[in-house]
Formats: structure tokens, sequence, C-alpha cells
């Protein structure tokens, strides 16, 4: 997989784990909800966020 291919596959992994994150919130205003499904969707986008930052600097891409 070359670095483009890889850089889009890293930028579309935050957008989907924003999205699962957002339709959750949607879904249980107010703080209602699993809070541990909660934290997990917070967690994974931080994950797909430091997982780009680390690429990016790992192929000196920043």
């Amino acid at each position: 997989m070359d670095v483009q291919t890889q850089l889009e596959a890293l930028e579309q992994a935050i957008t989907d784990a924003e999205e699962r994150k957002r339709q959750f919130v949607r879904d249980h205003p107010n703080g209602t909800g699993d809070k541990q499904e909660r934290t997990k969707l917070y967690t994974d986008v931080e994950r797909a966020r430091r997982a780009l930052r680390e690429f990016k600097v790992k192929n000196q891409l920043v």
C-alpha cells in the first residue's frame, strides 16, 4: 500500500469514528446511554487521530 492510500485510509478511519460517535450522541442526548460505549467511541476517535499523527511524523508529512 502506498503512502497516499494509507493516508486516505487513516483519514477515513477518523471520519468513520467521528460519525459513529456523533450518531451515539444524537441517539443519547444529555449523557444518557451506556457510559462504557460512549467512552469507547471517544477513545476510538482519539486513537484514529493519533494513528494519523504518528503516520505523518513517520513519513515526514508534517
